[in-house]
């Protein structure tokens, strides 16, 4: 176990889709509304489900298969476009995210770190009101390497000017506790998210967590 001792965290890097924002309805949309662009057709609901995490042109990979690759990169570039624009139409906060988020704003630092796209994820943040309650955001245009490498969290930790271990990085994928434990940080799971608790377990989780507010008393 490797949980920040109390009082002594002086970072939170948060991940975006599965854990401060249920995004999916958005993102299938979207993948929907691209493979209609570029001719494919309509793509099913098994094509569009649990591709998230890894960015937009996995997701696209994983839902045309090797068989229809030449589909990827016109399709990926109608979601850049489409995608901002659509974003936070169906997209809510998960509960207690909000509430979480004020009353530890200004005891500790706030990041994002996330593989969509910075149009996407300002567009979100915005229209949901919180995105004045973070400090500093990564996005996949601010990164050359995605989780489980610790690039972005190492990018939080330079930005803060903090040690690795004072930060605590909260995903809902093993690849966020990959991730963490590369950059010598905490890694914390949630059970709410689009990733599956066994996987967050074996990824060697240094805590679960079912809501939000339950990290408050790492921090206060």
């Amino acid at each position: 176990m490797n949980v920040v001792k109390l009082g002594q965290c002086e970072a939170v890097v948060w991940d975006l889709d599965g854990v401060l924002v249920d995004t999916e309805p958005d993102l299938k949309a979207s993948f929907r509304a691209a493979a209609r662009a570029v001719g494919y057709g309509e793509l099913t609901e098994e094509q569009v489900s649990n591709r998230i995490g890894g960015g937009a042109k996995r997701a696209l990979e994983l839902i045309f298969g090797g068989e229809h690759a030449e589909y990827v990169e016109p399709a990926l570039a109608h979601f850049k476009d489409y995608y901002p624009r659509h974003s936070a139409v169906h997209s809510v906060l998960y509960p207690d995210v909000k509430e979480t988020l004020e009353s530890l704003h200004g005891h500790v630092r706030f990041a994002v770190a996330t593989a969509k796209i910075r149009t996407a994820t300002l567009e979100i943040l915005d229209t949901l009101g919180i995105i004045d309650l973070f400090d500093y955001i990564v996005t996949a245009d601010d990164m050359t390497r995605m989780k489980p490498d610790p690039q972005s969290i190492q990018m939080v930790q330079a930005r803060f000017g903090v040690a690795p271990e004072s930060v605590v990085m909260i995903g809902d994928m093993a690849t966020d506790i990959q991730a963490a434990h590369a950059a010598g940080s905490t890694g914390i799971g949630v059970t709410y998210g689009y990733g599956r608790e066994e996987d967050i377990r074996a990824a060697g989780a240094d805590l679960i967590i079912s809501t939000p507010k339950e990290i408050i008393p790492l921090i206060r």
